[in-house]
């Protein structure tokens, strides 16, 4: 029998794909983790920072203890920082990350990896801590240990973009920290 002739799907133009990265072009500072004088370094019975090798290595010996380190210059405000982080011992809930817009101990930006495969993302301001991203599944964060992951922060103005193994993850926005230097934490 007869049937109706299907009317033909429009066209589509195509758009071009987002760029995450705008405004990133060249390599304008790099730390090889040579020169230790830039790096707040400390050792206690429950964590240390050392650098040994050109590594940066963070170790936590004791159940809830955490372990941070600064370092001292450039001052940062819109930046892309990109580092790669192993991890041999973790497990649960055990989380490790970069901190970034840092004025002070008490005052920075947290990207934070756990070890459950989950990110996410704080600001702690005097001490206190407060979620920009809640804790969200990623299958680029490694569960457990021995684990390697390319940790990306992309920071321009009040905007915040995550990558991990250079696939973006998420985006978030706060006003508060306007610059600071990097660092990291276990």
């Amino acid at each position: 029998p007869p049937t109706a002739t299907p009317t033909a799907a429009p066209n589509l133009a195509p758009t071009a794909t987002l760029n995450v990265l705008p405004g990133v072009t060249d390599v304008i500072f790099t730390d090889d983790f040579s020169d230790p004088s830039h790096w707040q370094i400390s050792t206690s019975a429950q964590a240390a920072s050392i650098i040994e090798g050109n590594r940066l290595i963070l170790v936590v010996r004791a159940p809830g203890a955490s372990i941070m380190t600064l370092r001292d210059e450039p001052l940062l405000s819109n930046f892309y920082a990109e580092v790669t982080a192993r991890t041999s011992l973790c497990s649960g809930n055990d989380d490790y990350g970069i901190l970034f817009r840092t004025a002070s101990g008490n005052d920075y930006y947290r990207y934070a990896l756990a070890c459950d495969g989950t990110e996410r993302v704080d600001r702690v301001r005097t001490g206190t801590s407060s979620p920009l991203q809640s804790a969200v599944p990623s299958g680029d964060a490694p569960p457990g240990s021995p684990g390697e992951v390319r940790i990306g922060v992309w920071a321009v103005d009040n905007e915040f973009r995550f990558f991990l193994n250079g696939r973006y993850q998420f985006t978030t926005y706060d006003p508060m920290f306007k610059t600071g230097t990097l660092g990291f934490f276990a």
